[in-house]
């Protein structure tokens, strides 16, 4: 999955492009992550973690965290 930084005026975002797509694109169609970003905070917070990455693999999202064991 190829990634690119978004710095319009205003936004600081990221996106993923699907591995293989070259052509042109649109937007527009959006999904409200408060539910989301709700689940990472208490992720983090109840379990002592720091969510460091997400995973994309079809219809999963893996969330990957810093590993307290590494150096």
């Amino acid at each position: 999955m190829k990634e690119e930084t978004c710095n319009k005026k205003g936004f600081n975002s990221k996106i993923f492009w699907k591995d293989g797509f070259n052509g042109k694109a649109k937007g527009g169609y959006y999904y409200r992550s408060f539910d989301l970003n709700q689940f990472l905070r208490k992720l983090e917070l109840e379990n002592d973690l720091d969510v460091v990455g997400l995973r994309f693999d079809e219809n999963n999202m893996e969330v990957i965290v810093r590993d307290g064991n590494a150096e």
